[in-house]
């Protein structure tokens, strides 16, 4: 773990996330409370790794995906993580993990 990690690489990174977690907090006020719980579940398994984030097993029905998983069903607040990683992507595109855009938005969602 590095503080400002991005400095380099998106040096806007935390003011894009900051910025598009309120703007949907504006019209969603439970957002927080669902980016919370998908944060913690997505670290419950193996590590804060963006892994309840994946659609799907390359159709391998052996493989269950986290997202499948039973505890895991009625997470909300996918959607918002996508338009925050939607905005990262605009501006710095393949470069801000799904696990740090999580971690970022659950730490301002929390703020707010």
């Amino acid at each position: 773990l590095e503080y400002d990690f991005y400095r380099d690489t998106c040096l806007d990174a935390q003011t894009i996330v900051r910025s598009t977690t309120a703007r949907i907090y504006s019209d969603h006020k439970d957002v927080p409370a669902a980016i919370l719980r998908l944060f913690f579940h997505d670290c419950f398994i193996k590590g804060c790794d963006a892994s309840v984030f994946l659609y799907d097993s390359n159709d391998n029905k052996s493989h269950r995906i986290e997202r499948d998983a039973i505890p895991n069903k009625t997470l909300k607040g996918f959607d918002k993580i996508d338009m925050i990683k939607e905005e990262l992507e605009k501006v710095c595109p393949g470069v801000v993990s799904c696990a740090d855009t999580i971690a970022l938005a659950t730490r301002d969602g929390i703020v707010l």
